[in-house]
């Protein structure tokens, strides 16, 4: 066997041994035959296009770039580690900056095709583990840009709080 397939082997036999513990997987798995993988890969599959379908790909990018973060941002706070809190906290930091330069280009992001295509790619690639997609721009791109200006920001931030008071 090759070494992809080597490797895809171990990847499903560790979802295998992960799904084996939810009960309802296993009587599905038992009643139709059907691998638990397979379920779970189908319904996964199943449940985006519907929401892709019904409700639009805005709906799905903000799904993916809140709900999981949200949950994995939870968890963080909870343990005991602090590399996880960091690994949030820049996400968070990079998902603002880029809803903002959104925001702004966004009559122009209208026209591109396939752009909430290339943004939920985006969006995962920010958060996943082994890509590191937030940190790596966070130390290249958005912490030399705050850091350059920041007496600029800091003097607009401090003049918004007096205006607050």
């Amino acid at each position: 066997m090759t070494e992809v397939g080597e490797k895809i082997a171990e990847a499903t036999g560790n979802i295998e041994n992960e799904l084996a513990q939810y009960s309802i997987l296993n009587l599905i798995e038992k009643k139709t035959k059907v691998p638990k993988t397979a379920v779970v890969v189908f319904t996964g599959l199943t449940l985006f296009t519907l929401v892709y379908a019904m409700f639009g790909p805005g709906l799905l990018c903000n799904l993916v770039g809140f709900v999981y973060p949200a949950y994995a941002s939870f968890q963080a706070v909870e343990s005991q580690q602090k590399d996880d809190d960091t690994q949030w906290l820049t996400y968070w930091v990079v998902y603002a900056t880029f809803t903002v330069f959104e925001a702004f280009v966004d009559l122009i992001l209208f026209w591109v095709p396939m752009y909430y295509s290339f943004k939920f790619g985006f969006l995962i690639w920010l958060f996943l583990p082994n890509t590191q997609g937030a940190k790596f721009l966070y130390d290249n791109v958005i912490s030399p840009v705050f850091k350059a200006n920041e007496s600029t920001f800091d003097s607009v931030m401090g003049s918004a709080a007096i205006k607050e008071e």
